[in-house]
């Protein structure tokens, strides 16, 4: 894919497509908003158009595996 826009701190936008491509799949924008909230960052993720509900779940479970992931790194204690 490539960077659409890149606005830091608040905006990440790039088109991606699996690089050996099933047949359903199709380009797709995805779209990362982050919001301060003092103590933690609020995420907002959008990613289309897709052409089967069977590759949006895909990507659901992707971002959702992914978000699990990230939030159990954030929430360890630095190490002293």
């Amino acid at each position: 894919g490539e960077f659409r826009e890149v606005d830091p701190p608040a905006r990440l936008v790039f088109t991606f497509v699996w690089e050996d491509p099933d047949p359903d799949d199709v380009n797709t924008l995805v779209d990362l908003s982050f919001r301060d909230l003092g103590e933690s960052t609020e995420v907002a993720l959008r990613q289309s158009p897709f052409k089967t509900e069977a590759r949006r779940r895909l990507h659901r479970d992707g971002w959702t595996d992914s978000f699990d992931k990230l939030e159990r790194l954030l929430s360890v204690p630095p190490a002293r």
